[in-house]
């Protein structure tokens, strides 16, 4: 008998339901217009695809060059290359979509303007939807 009504006791305990989570944002959320995401790829596409491309094509030109003996490269040139130019892909990707012009009409052609406005709105909206640490109720500096 002990043993079921422990049993009831954390069943009861674990079924109970737990409350609905409060939404962070009060505005309900928009998509993106159709030209403001096409502009996005675009740019992605311009500033990720043409450093993806050359470090991919790096490997098969510095092997034309120590197969045919135009070039003697060191073992690692190979490998810093193509790191450095898939580094520069990946952070394309952050600046295509972060320098398009968010606004209907286009903005310039390297978006750098674009991309201070769009980054500074970007860090201010994610400062202002942060939520504030809980402190503790224990009194305890340490814990």
């Amino acid at each position: 008998m002990g043993k079921s009504s422990r049993y009831t006791k954390v069943s009861r305990r674990r079924s109970a339901p737990s409350p609905a989570p409060t939404p962070l944002e009060k505005e309900p959320l928009v998509p993106i217009p159709p030209e403001i995401s096409r502009r996005m790829v675009r740019r992605v596409l311009v500033f990720c695809g043409i450093p993806s491309l050359i470090g991919l094509s790096s490997f098969f030109v510095n092997y034309y060059l120590l197969v045919n003996h135009v070039l003697a490269l060191p073992s690692y040139f190979t490998l810093v290359e193509s790191l450095a130019f898939f580094g520069l892909g990946f952070l394309g990707i952050s600046y295509g979509v972060l320098s398009a012009s968010w606004d209907p009409e286009p903005g310039s052609l390297l978006g750098i303007g674009e991309f201070r406005r769009n980054l500074g709105n970007t860090l201010k909206q994610r400062r202002a939807s942060a939520v504030p640490p809980k402190s503790s109720d224990s009194g305890d500096p340490q814990s």
